[in-house]
């Protein structure tokens, strides 16, 4: 009767309310960047920042700290917080399980192994992301034949599968990071969820892939829906169900794979964000999936924050807290919360 009474309590989904709640996860998103912006040593405030922003020749000196430190760092948080969040949404819709998510399904480990072996070959660039996407779809093709079924049939066995394969996946990471010697410490940092190490240019990179995920995610969640209904009715609507699963799952997993070459596995985020916004505006993806892309965006950015900024309150000497390990604080206990509940 509780959900009854939600759902006839939402209103229903139009083309003015889509773009409100756009619009204003757009405008909490740009906020959370600024307010990013003035975290960190020597902080200035937020007029100094607003100055350095739009006129450099002021202050050198806080200009060089926002351009070369700062910025490109918020911007990676929201990049890869979007992408992450937005494969959430497409591996819940393919597999039509809420619990879905790329760090569950054991993808996100997939990737980082694939992306460790690249980095023990002496790869970069490029390259780095092709390597994590391999090991991705390597680990997508295990966790389908561990499951001894396909998406569609056996999502509660593919994600146990996934788990099982994911921490597989970590063993390999712990033991080819031993061979990596004098890298091991940043490798291990890099692992946890690191977004300090990435070059400049990743932020930019990384948003630019964030906004063709949002911009393909417009036109793309009436398909979503129908696959969300079954085959059968996905077939009535004239979309090759199969087909558009296959092209999905190889679609995220490259999405995955250029957010770990990035800054490691990060988990939890395709699976928090997703839960929260579906409760709050409903399961309808044209509203969804764009709204996740924004949510991820925020969600990381903030997370970011509470890992630069708790080290510092506590009064801790050891440095910044690893990212995924402040996703893992929040995500945990509400996949918990879901399992309980039996959604």
């Amino acid at each position: 009767m509780a959900g009854r009474s939600v759902a006839a309590a939402r209103p229903p989904l139009t083309r003015a309310r889509r773009r409100t709640v756009l619009f204003v996860l757009g405008g909490l998103l740009l906020l959370a960047l600024f307010s990013a912006l003035l975290v960190g040593t020597g902080t200035d405030g937020p007029i100094d920042v607003l100055r350095a922003l739009f006129d450099t020749s002021r202050d050198a000196s806080t200009s060089i700290i926002l351009f070369n430190v700062r910025l490109p760092r918020v911007l990676l948080a929201a990049g890869v917080g979007g992408l992450l969040a937005g494969t959430g949404v497409l591996f819940q819709a393919i597999m039509r399980n809420p619990l879905a998510e790329p760090y569950i399904l054991g993808v996100s480990n997939g990737c980082a192994v694939g992306a460790i072996l690249g980095m023990l070959l002496g790869l970069g660039g490029l390259l780095l992301p092709v390597a994590a996407f391999a090991g991705g779809m390597v680990t997508i093709g295990v966790v389908l034949a561990v499951a001894r079924g396909g998406y569609r049939e056996n999502s509660e066995g593919m994600l146990l599968a996934g788990v099982m394969i994911g921490a597989i996946g970590a063993a390999l990471i712990f033991l080819m990071l031993h061979l990596l010697g004098p890298q091991l410490r940043s490798a291990l940092q890099w692992m946890l969820g690191d977004l300090s190490g990435a070059p400049i240019e990743a932020g930019p990179v990384a948003v630019a892939c964030a906004a063709a995920v949002l911009f393909l995610a417009l036109p793309l969640g009436g398909s979503l829906n129908a696959l969300a209904l079954g085959e059968e009715e996905a077939a009535s609507l004239g979309i090759d169900a199969r087909r558009l699963r296959a092209l999905l799952f190889i679609a995220a997993s490259m999405i995955v794979g250029v957010a770990v070459a990035f800054c490691g596995a990060i988990g939890f985020i395709g699976l928090v964000v997703p839960h929260l916004l579906r409760r709050t505006f409903g399961p309808d993806h044209r509203l969804l999936l764009p709204a996740s892309v924004l949510g991820g965006s925020i969600f990381l950015v903030l997370c970011d924050m509470v890992a630069r900024m708790l080290p510092t309150t506590l009064g801790a000497g050891a440095g910044e807290l690893p990212i995924g390990a402040v996703t893992a604080l929040i995500g945990a206990p509400v996949y918990i919360a879901m399992l309980r509940r039996g959604r």
